[in-house]
């Protein structure tokens, strides 16, 4: 049985599914014997004992230390480590470009990309993000950690109406407590997009935060691919092995479409605010003091749906939250989420999504 030794950040979730990726390659072949450590504190001793490495190398100097005592070593961090040994990574330049795609699809005019920009990933993120904005036609507002500027200053500067895509979940989180500081509407006001759909940002807060879940399995299972055939006498790729990332989660913090009308935002912040509440398009037109068929036309205009249709969609994504984070029952979830019971939650569940709540609740499962 080979010896594989694996270090990645557990307390990350997408180093997480990198573990899983290696461990069902391991179940799916040859079955080895994987044991976690970090090889930057090994002796040669220590390191010669195992077949192989598959490592989230912080430096080249690690990466290349390993590498003179292993014929088979594999990279799967993201941090420019790949110079001498064989890379797996997350494609951080697609993931840029997804989530620029994806405000587009939105209608947003106004963009931004926060991230610790020394990073070697962030800055591929935000290429990419910024190549296909400043390609459609519009400018971006870029604020980096390390600015020195505080971080609620640089949001209370943005213009209303702006698609904020992080680079990391722990990013947009920070930025959605300095909106919740600032009084700021999320998502009429800003839109909050983040990356790796870690439940502990993404699922915290006042709302639910939209993110780009990535192919991070995908990487741990071509990783051990890799070394399996480096195992096996055949070369191991030149270039670093780039993995896509899946779709984007859309939670509360981006399911809007720009909107410039001031009524049409008041009404979708309301609707925010009460949407675990039985209210009705009625008590939305009392508090807004406006007409029916005003606010019909107004909804129809901007996000070409009625009044009705946003409220659903809004008890739709509460209800998807706490089918995410809760073992409550479905008719506890209605209830919750605005619906009088369980038999309207289902039916509306896949008039929106298209699927049911069962089903939706098992995929986090």
């Amino acid at each position: 049985m080979k010896q594989i030794l694996v270090h990645v950040a557990f307390n990350y979730s997408f180093a997480r599914e990198i573990w899983r990726g290696i461990v069902r390659y391991s179940y799916e072949h040859d079955r080895w014997a994987l044991w976690p450590g970090d090889p930057t504190q090994m002796s040669e001793e220590g390191l010669r004992r195992y077949d192989g490495t598959i490592a989230m190398f912080g430096t080249e100097e690690h990466a290349a230390r390993v590498a003179r005592f292993q014929k088979a070593v594999v990279n799967v961090s993201n941090r420019g480590t790949g110079r001498f040994v064989t890379s797996v990574i997350n494609d951080d330049y697609a993931i840029g470009e997804m989530a620029a795609h994806y405000f587009l699809g939105k209608g947003f005019r106004q963009f931004a990309f926060y991230g610790h920009m020394p990073l070697h990933y962030a800055q591929l993120r935000a290429n990419g993000f910024s190549d296909v904005i400043v390609k459609a036609g519009y400018k971006l507002r870029v604020y980096s950690t390390d600015s020195g500027e505080r971080l609620l200053d640089w949001i209370g500067e943005l213009p209303p109406s702006t698609a904020v895509f992080c680079a990391e979940d722990n990013l947009a989180f920070a930025v959605n407590r300095a909106c919740w500081e600032l009084n700021i509407n999320i998502p009429q006001d800003l839109a909050i997009l983040g990356v790796n759909n870690d439940e502990t940002y993404c699922l915290s807060g006042s709302l639910g935060l939209s993110s780009i879940m990535l192919g991070s399995e995908k990487v741990g299972y071509r990783a051990a691919q890799i070394l399996d055939s480096v195992l096996h006498g055949k070369p191991a790729p030149k270039e670093p092995v780039r993995i896509p990332p899946l779709s984007v989660v859309t939670r509360i913090s981006t399911d809007v479409q720009s909107v410039r009308d001031e009524t049409v935002r008041k009404a979708l912040a309301y609707i925010q605010a009460n949407v675990d509440n039985n209210f009705r398009v009625d008590d939305m037109l009392d508090h807004l003091s406006v007409g029916r068929r005003t606010l019909e036309r107004k909804f129809r205009e901007n996000l070409g749906h009625s009044p009705h249709h946003a409220i659903i969609r809004a008890r739709v994504e509460r209800a998807k939250r706490l089918l995410e984070a809760t073992h409550l029952k479905m008719e506890d979830i209605a209830q919750r989420s605005g619906f009088s019971e369980a038999r309207i939650l289902y039916r509306n569940f896949r008039l929106i999504t298209g699927d049911s709540p069962a089903r939706y609740r098992k995929s986090f499962r």
